[in-house]
C-alpha cells in the first residue's frame, strides 16, 4: 500500500495571504520543536520554497519531487 502526505499549495494557499499574514498564524508547527509558527514565519518558508522552485509546501513529508509532491510512502501490508 502507498500512502501520499498532503501539501499546501503555496501561490494560492499561503502567499495570497501576504498582506494579511496574521490569517497564517498557527497555520503550521516547527517540525523540531513543535512551536506554532507566525504568519510571517510561514511566508518567508513559502517564499523560500517558491524560489527553489516549490508548487506546493511539502508536511510531514521527507520523499518529494522538486515541486514539492510527495511521492509516496511503501508500507507494509498489515499481518493478520
Amino acid at each position: 500500500m502507498t500512502t501520499h502526505h498532503c501539501a499546501i499549495d503555496i501561490g494560492n494557499g499561503i502567499i495570497r495571504h501576504a498582506r494579511a499574514p496574521r490569517n497564517l498564524d498557527s497555520m503550521l508547527k516547527d517540525a523540531a520543536t513543535g512551536r506554532s509558527l507566525s504568519g510571517e514565519e510561514v511566508l518567508q518558508r513559502a517564499f523560500e520554497l517558491s524560489a527553489k522552485g516549490f508548487e506546493v509546501m511539502p508536511i510531514g513529508c521527507d520523499n518529494f519531487d522538486a515541486k514539492g509532491y510527495c511521492l509516496g510512502h511503501q508500507q507494509e501490508a498489515a499481518q493478520q
